[in-house]
């Protein structure tokens, strides 16, 4: 399992607005070769976001970072990217309600 994390400047001016904004991506990333779950998060005090994918191996993940609307996305909003081998899982939950 990888484990990506990007961050770049806020893609929302609030929490609820971010929510808002991306339930309508749910069924894109759902459909994701390889994706196991990604999180979207804001940092209210930096202006920062951050989005956090949990891949089952490094080549479906490659295969989304690699991908025309990834590197666009990522040029667009000067986002870094780092990759993690994953160690352990403490708690697996959906977030969905």
């Amino acid at each position: 399992m990888v484990m990506v994390i990007l961050h770049y400047p806020a893609l929302a001016p609030t929490l609820e607005a971010l929510r808002a904004d991306k339930q309508k991506d749910l069924p894109f990333f759902e459909a994701m070769p390889g994706l196991i779950d990604k999180t979207w998060g804001i940092n209210d005090e930096t202006g920062r976001g951050a989005s956090v994918y949990h891949f089952e191996d490094r080549a479906s993940a490659d295969a989304w970072f690699n991908s025309e609307r990834q590197r666009e996305f990522r040029k667009k909003n000067q986002a870094t990217i780092e990759y993690f081998d994953v160690a352990a899982i403490a708690f697996r939950r959906s977030l969905k309600g």
